[in-house]
């Protein structure tokens, strides 16, 4: 166990920051982690480089974060013995199957609080992945347009995010022997505040993923398909956003409470290899 204390190095000014100085493969001290856990907060991403990780491992620091999550639909693309644990291997034979901003599983009641993913094989050029501060998508539009999302909500749909929108990636699926319309068919739609609070930092901000909504309530049709619009496109404002250009060893956990991301496919038919892990998170909620 390690007493030199680990370093936090900013990104970007609005998102970000490398950790430094730490080894992750040994148990963290009583005041590293809470170093590791306040940068958490104050920066909603974390990158720690140089890592060379078990599968334990990975999961053992994961956990200090919260419970670990094993989705049952994911099963047949984990490691082996460790359910918690998703591969996602790209190459010639399994293009990238999703290629735009989200927020991991926003169709389900209690999406994860967070997610962790350590880089086992990455392609010399491209593969990054973009992270938004969704605490600035919200602060940075104008005090009416805030007093009216603060009083919307989202319906996200399971079956939108593994459907016919999302062929490459229900194809890779199928190929694996999952069936979206078999395991999704049955899944109802789920309520989510377009601005949801965070339950440790109070901030609020803004809650969408575009794979997964249909609709906002409350809206007509046109005006929902417009302020989604909308929204999507506020989200990829420059000034909020930190690209992360990955190296074989970084191991990177951000906030799906206030972050979206998106994975960049523009490196096949290069191979990319991650190891995913999702933390347990809460409803979403609004507070008063």
């Amino acid at each position: 166990m390690s007493t030199t204390l680990p370093t936090i190095v900013p990104v970007s000014p609005a998102i970000g920051a490398r950790v430094l100085d730490i080894d992750l493969s040994q148990d963290l001290t009583d005041e590293t982690w809470q170093i590791v856990h306040d940068a958490f907060h104050a920066h909603n991403v974390l990158v720690f480089p140089g890592q060379d990780l078990t599968v334990e491992q990975q999961k053992s620091f994961t956990r200090r974060f919260g419970e670990l999550l094993a989705h049952s639909h994911l099963l047949p693309l984990t490691v082996e013995g460790h359910p918690e644990v998703m591969v996602l291997h790209n190459n010639e034979q399994k293009p990238p199957g999703l290629n735009s901003w989200h927020t991991d599983n926003s169709g389900w009641a209690e999406p994860p609080l967070g997610t962790a993913l350590y880089a086992k094989i990455t392609p010399e050029v491209g593969g990054d992945t973009l992270y938004g501060n969704m605490y600035l998508a919200f602060e940075t539009l104008s005090a009416p347009m805030r007093q009216m999302l603060l009083q919307l909500t989202a319906v996200h749909d399971v079956r939108k995010a593994f459907g016919a929108d999302y062929a490459t990636l229900q194809k890779s699926l199928k190929k694996k022997g999952i069936d979206t319309d078999e395991q999704f068919g049955a899944e109802e739609p789920v309520e989510h505040p377009l601005i949801r609070t965070h339950p440790e930092t109070g901030r609020q901000a803004l809650y969408i993923s575009s794979p997964y909504v249909t609709r906002i309530n409350g809206l007509t049709d046109a005006e929902s398909r417009a302020l989604l619009e909308f929204l999507y496109r506020h989200i990829e404002t420059n000034e909020i956003i930190y690209r992360h250009r990955w190296t074989t060893g970084d191991l990177v956990i951000w906030d799906n409470r206030c972050t979206q991301h998106y994975a960049a496919a523009d490196y096949f038919p290069n191979e990319r290899l991650m190891h995913r892990i999702n933390i347990a998170g809460e409803k979403p909620f609004l507070k008063a």
